[in-house]
């Protein structure tokens, strides 16, 4: 049972700074997606855009107006009952940032397709500390569905990384 917040948390929680720098990074992200080419670019400024609208929903959501009050309501975002009974540690977020840019490292390097399993299944076992075979059928379930999804429903061919793109080699 989550206990109510005293002004100091709720002031540290409510900080639009971690939004505005996650605001930076996709922004930066949606820049660098431009630079694909028109099909390549097609999904990551989608999912880029989704992003900042989300982004500016948190932003609007922290602020102590009406607007920010009506949002928390709306959203259950209400920061007098967190689900988390305190703050993480700074050491803790700046871990799960290294494994997202990790992440986009890799989509960047090697491309959508190899890089969900092998990020799935490595964070489940480094990060979540779950065992190794449940870690594998999960990774390869979620190959199996974004292959399926994409790939083959939506025939969307979906980035291959700078590594393997045929069209670099052209």
């Amino acid at each position: 049972m989550a206990k109510v917040q005293n002004d100091e948390t709720l002031t540290a929680v409510r900080s639009v700074y971690p939004p505005v720098l996650l605001l930076l990074a996709v922004s930066t992200f949606i820049y660098w997606a431009y630079g694909y080419g028109e099909a390549a670019r097609q999904l990551p400024v989608l999912v880029g855009t989704g992003t900042l609208a989300l982004i500016f929903l948190d932003i609007l959501s922290r602020l102590h107006g009406r607007v920010g009050i009506a949002i928390r309501s709306a959203l259950g975002a209400d920061f007098q009952d967190r689900e988390m009974t305190r703050d993480p540690r700074w050491q803790s977020e700046i871990i799960q940032f290294v494994w997202l840019m990790a992440c986009v490292a890799s989509v960047a390097l090697i491309g959508i397709l190899p890089t969900v399993p092998i990020f799935i299944f490595l964070y489940m076992v480094i990060q979540g500390r779950l065992g190794f075979v449940f870690s594998v059928i999960v990774s390869l379930l979620a190959l199996l569905l974004v292959g399926l999804l994409f790939e083959v429903l939506l025939d969307y061919e979906l980035y291959r990384g700078m590594l393997f793109d045929r069209d670099r080699f052209d």
